[in-house]
């Protein structure tokens, strides 16, 4: 039986992931991370999207980007059992259709153990654009044994001067044993050296 295009087995599973997110349980779903990276153009997000669920996957979180023409996707996919070798063996029929590179990593489907001893942060960022910004900041918390579970950066001219501008955001993990007065100190000493405006907060 098809609904709209879509099998009842496809639909099925979208829904069973559904409700393993909603209770708390994911037993049986099996996570898969699939990577994709190539030539940008109209309907790639729709064609990788439809390879997944009509292969019983169904997207939980992902990122995707055009970065100077290449689009990269990095999505995290669930299923029922087999689905995640289903969509394993049409990789190559994925890639011919869209002429993407495509890889699939098999994931965990729970969160590292370590996050459970941490706190969750957001740091926003900006300053002129020179170069060090992101490995200095991130040399800077991973002293403090700090983890960045995520980060984007952007560049774009500055308001009226139209200089470089350096924007950046990221979460982290920080340890609940690490004071956070302590991070505070050490990103104000950094961002200052740098002449960078930072804020910090709770995520």
């Amino acid at each position: 039986m098809r609904f709209f295009g879509r099998s009842a087995g496809t639909l099925w599973t979208a829904w069973a992931c559904a409700q393993a997110w909603r209770w708390g349980s994911l037993r049986g779903m099996n996570h898969a991370i699939l990577t994709a990276i190539g030539s940008d153009r109209p309907g790639l997000v729709d064609e990788v999207s439809q390879f997944l669920f009509e292969r019983g996957g169904n997207l939980e979180d992902s990122r995707m980007v055009n970065l100077r023409g290449q689009f990269a996707i990095m999505v995290l996919v669930c299923g029922e059992a087999g689905a995640v070798e289903a969509m394993r063996g049409g990789l190559g029929e994925l890639a011919k259709q869209t002429g993407l590179h495509v890889e699939l990593h098999a994931a965990s489907p729970e969160k590292s153990g370590a996050a459970a001893g941490t706190l969750a942060y957001r740091l926003i960022a900006t300053a002129l654009d020179q170069p060090g910004l992101v490995h200095r900041i991130s040399s800077a918390l991973r002293s403090l044994e700090i983890n960045i579970e995520s980060l984007e950066t952007h560049l774009k001219p500055a308001p009226y001067t139209g200089a470089p501008l350096f924007e950046m955001e990221l979460v982290m993990a920080v340890p609940k044993r690490s004071p956070i007065a302590q991070v505070r100190q050490k990103l104000s000493a950094l961002c200052d050296d740098m002449n960078v405006d930072w804020d910090l907060q709770s995520a």
